[in-house]
């Protein structure tokens, strides 16, 4: 769609595999010491829009790296699950001097747009514009473990678990 798209993982197995997938750059953020400083090198003129599914550190340093009149659509804030005491947010009044709007949402809220989503996308996936990995589990038996895997980077790609192929 003609954006500058970087991505962030845990691993350089993933960070190899955001590229394959068509990312114009990938870091490994767990081998950044300063997480401002990195987003400075990949956007140095600021984020337009940022898709939020990380929360804590990096949605502290993306806030630092906003543009004017940015946007971020949060979805999920994975590093601050099954925490006892999950982390603040510190840079929350970038908010307003970058004027930047910040939305959550979820899936169901769209509903009823799923088969204009699907006319929209499927046509990509099909010409190759979008690819995606799955990580799949066998076994309804096999899901706590497949939840324990996502919740400590193991997977790679979508994690599903296959309860039955009918």
């Amino acid at each position: 769609m003609g954006c500058y798209v970087v991505g962030s993982a845990g691993t350089q197995e993933k960070v190899d595999l955001l590229k394959k997938l068509g990312f114009d750059e990938a870091f490994n953020y767990k081998e950044e010491h300063d997480l401002d400083a990195a987003l400075k090198r990949y956007f140095p003129q600021g984020i337009d829009i940022y898709f939020e599914n990380v929360g804590g550190k990096m949605l502290d340093a993306v806030l630092l790296n906003m543009r004017n009149y940015g946007r971020i659509a949060i979805c999920g804030m994975v590093s601050q699950y099954n925490l006892d005491q999950p982390e603040g947010v510190k840079n929350l009044m970038q908010l307003i001097y970058k004027r930047v709007r910040m939305e959550g949402f979820a899936v169901l809220d769209y509903y009823p747009h799923y088969s204009k989503f699907l006319a929209s996308v499927l046509p990509y996936i099909r010409e190759g514009k979008i690819t995606y990995v799955e990580d799949i589990v066998e076994g309804l038996e096999n899901g706590p473990s497949a939840l324990v895997r996502l919740f400590r980077g193991r997977n790679v790609g979508k994690q599903l678990v296959v309860v039955a192929h009918e």
